[in-house]
C-alpha cells in the first residue's frame, strides 16, 4: 500500500550507501526530505546497498536493490523501468554517471522527468563517443553541478547545454558540527589537551594527498615537540599511509584511528584541519570542520576556493607542495587566535551558502519546477 499520499515522490537513484562523500550526502538529503513531509523519497541501489543503509532504515527509510552488477545494459534499463512503474516516482534523481548512464534512459521512456547530480569535478571521458555522453546529459530536466567549478566542467568538458546546468551547493546540517565539543572530542580520542592537534579525515585515497600532508608535517614536528597529527577514515592508500608514517620516522606523531562513525563528535578534537587535495568537487569534510570552526589550509582544486576564500575563511596553499604546507602549518602555530577568526569566518560562510536546509529547498524547488513543467507538456 502507498502511503505517500500527495507529496512529491523522488526515486534517488545512486551506485550504493558504502561510505563516501556522495553517498553520505545523498542519505542526508533523503533523511531530510521525508522529515520536512514534503517529499517522499526512495533510495535504489544499483550495484548494492553498503553499511549506510541501516542508518536509512533506522530513519524509515528502506532502500531498494536493484541488482545491475554483471546484467547487460538493455536489461538493467528494463529493470528500473519495473522498479519505477512499482515505486511510481514523480521525479527521478539520479547521483554520479554510472547510475545516470542506466536510471536516465529508463525514466525517459516512462515520461518521468530526470535531476542529475554530478558531485565530483571528473567528467566521464566516453573518448570514443563523446556525442553519447552528452546525449545522456541532455535525457535531465537539469543537472545540479555541486560547485561552479564542476558546472564549468560540464559546460566545457561535456559540452552540455549551459542553461540546463544549475550549481545547487553540498549542504550539511551546522548545527550539527557548532555544538561538539573539544574537551569531550579529546576524551573519546585519547589525546592530552595540551598538544596542538592538526589533521584530516577523508577515505584514505590517492587524491586527498596523504603522502604531501606527512612530509610538511615532519617538518613541524622536527621543531615543535608539543605537535600530533592526526588521519581519520579509511581506504585503499590505508597500507601505503602507514609505511610512508614509517619511512618519513613519524612512529608515535602520527595516529590513524581508522574510519569513525560520529564525526559531528570527533572532529572538534583538532586545532587544524587540512585538505590538501590534488582533486575535488565540494569537500564535505571541508564543510563540516568549517561548521565546527576549525582552521583550514586547504589546496585550490575543484569547488574548494568557492568555500576557502584564501586569507579571509581560510588559507590555500599549492597542490603537491609539503614546503608551502609546512609554512602554513607554522603560521598557525605562531599565530594560532588569527587562524581562528578565519575559522569564525567560515563557519559563517558555511551559514549563508552550505547549509542542508538550503541544498534541501534548492532541489524541492528543482522537482516542484520539472513536475509543473510536465503537467503543462
Amino acid at each position: 500500500m502507498d502511503d505517500r499520499g500527495d507529496r512529491i515522490r523522488v526515486a534517488h537513484v545512486l551506485r550504493s550507501l558504502e561510505f563516501g562523500g556522495a553517498e553520505k550526502l545523498v542519505l542526508e538529503l533523503a533523511m531530510h526530505q521525508k522529515e520536512s513531509g514534503e517529499i517522499a523519497p526512495d533510495l535504489i541501489c544499483m550495484r548494492s546497498l553498503g553499511p549506510l543503509s541501516h542508518d536509512a532504515e533506522q530513519h524509515g527509510l528502506k532502500p531498494v536493490l536493484a541488482g545491475m552488477h554483471g546484467i547487460r545494459y538493455v536489461s538493467a534499463i528494463v529493470r528500473l523501468m519495473r522498479i519505477f512503474s512499482r515505486r511510481r516516482p514523480d521525479v527521478v534523481h539520479t547521483h554520479n554517471f554510472v547510475s545516470h548512464v542506466h536510471a536516465a534512459p529508463a525514466a525517459k521512456l516512462l515520461g518521468i522527468p530526470v535531476i542529475h547530480t554530478k558531485h565530483g569535478k571528473h567528467v566521464a571521458s566516453f573518448s570514443r563517443f563523446p556525442w553519447l555522453r552528452r546525449y545522456l546529459y541532455n535525457l535531465s530536466w537539469r543537472v545540479a553541478a555541486v560547485s561552479g567549478d564542476t558546472g564549468s566542467s560540464l559546460r566545457e568538458k561535456a559540452g552540455l547545454d549551459p542553461s540546463i546546468i544549475e550549481v545547487v551547493y553540498n549542504g550539511i546540517n551546522v548545527a550539527r558540527y557548532a555544538a561538539g565539543s573539544k574537551r569531550e572530542a579529546r576524551k573519546k580520542l585519547a589525546v592530552d589537551e595540551g598538544v596542538y592537534l592538526m589533521g584530516s579525515v577523508s577515505r584514505l585515497d590517492p587524491v586527498k594527498d596523504h603522502r604531501t600532508m606527512l612530509e610538511a608535517f615532519k617538518e613541524v614536528a622536527a621543531e615543535r615537540d608539543d605537535c600530533l597529527f592526526m588521519i581519520i577514515g579509511d581506504g585503499p592508500e590505508r597500507e601505503r599511509i602507514k609505511y610512508s608514517i614509517g619511512g618519513l620516522g613519524l612512529e608515535g606523531k602520527v595516529v590513524m584511528p581508522g574510519f569513525i562513525d560520529d564525526i559531528p563528535a570527533v572532529l572538534p578534537a583538532l586545532d587544524l584541519f587540512l585538505q590538501p587535495s590534488i582533486e575535488e568537487g565540494l569537500s564535505l569534510t571541508i564543510l563540516e570542520a568549517a561548521a565546527s570552526r576549525i582552521p583550514i589550509i586547504a589546496t585550490p582544486v575543484g569547488g574548494t576556493p568557492e568555500i576557502i576564500v584564501d586569507g579571509v575563511t581560510g588559507i590555500l596553499v599549492e597542490a603537491r607542495n609539503a614546503v608551502a604546507l609546512a609554512a602554513a602549518m607554522n603560521r598557525f602555530l605562531e599565530d594560532p587566535d588569527h587562524f581562528r577568526k578565519l575559522a569564525n569566518n567560515a563557519k559563517q560562510r558555511i551559514e549563508e551558502l552550505f547549509s542542508l536546509e538550503k541544498m534541501v529547498s534548492s532541489y524541492h524547488a528543482m522537482y516542484r519546477a520539472a513536475i509543473d513543467e510536465r503537467v503543462k507538456a
